[in-house]
């Protein structure tokens, strides 16, 4: 009993080592990201200013917060093992002109005419295959945010895009899976504990058992 409890303190130490050191990555790195923004304020236009002023409720969030629960193998407490992860809004939305062609092909009601000849309609195939490429490329260029504040933006804000970027996608979803798994092993610790108490009460009772016979 007494080893199950050190390995698993052993291994709560080592998360703790790891999430100290991803907490002051990400301190740092936020540091440098206020301090890019900072010159780009500095560096702007006059009365310009790079922040909530610039754009409106019309700006989505690109990217999503992804958690997964499995149940943790191994284990009789049966805990349960928490990941995060970002994704991308981008991969889960359908094309620009995928609503227009499902309404073409399910708009014909039985018995009306062609709405164009065959001949019209292989001249137009040209121009509906480029229209459909420029749509499912479009959305990637106009989704980045920093189109919001003009079309030529300085480089410490590109940078501060960049250092909030490696926030949100790395060292975050990392930190709150580091502290979920924490707090499991804190639960288990807990639990371990109880049983060894409870294993050394009744040991003592079989003693004094053991003992009272004897005297008897």
């Amino acid at each position: 009993m007494d080893a199950e409890i050190d390995a698993l303190l052993e291994r709560y130490l080592g998360l703790l080592d790891e999430y100290t050191e991803l907490r002051a990555s990400l301190g740092a790195v936020q540091s440098g990201m206020y301090q890019n923004i900072a010159r780009a304020n500095f560096a702007a236009e006059r009365g310009m200013r790079y922040g909530p002023d610039c754009f409106d409720e019309r700006m989505q969030a690109s990217r999503r917060l992804s958690i997964q629960v499995k149940p943790s193998a191994g284990h009789e407490s049966g805990g349960q093992h928490v990941s995060f992860a970002v994704c991308s809004t981008e991969e889960s939305e359908p094309p620009v002109g995928s609503q227009d062609s499902d309404n073409d092909k399910g708009g014909k009601e039985p018995g009306s005419p062609e709405p164009m000849a065959e001949a019209n309609q292989q001249s137009h195939d040209g121009v509906a295959g480029t229209n459909e490429a420029t749509a499912k490329a479009s959305p990637t260029t106009r989704k980045d945010p920093l189109r919001w504040f003009g079309l030529f933006t300085p480089t410490s804000l590109r940078l501060a895009q960049g250092q909030a970027i490696e926030i949100v996608e790395d060292l975050l979803p990392r930190i709150a899976s580091v502290d979920a798994k924490m707090g499991q092993v804190e639960i288990q610790v807990r639990r371990a504990k109880k049983k060894r108490s409870k294993a050394a009460t009744a040991a003592e009772k079989e003693t004094r058992t053991a003992q009272q016979a004897e005297q008897s």
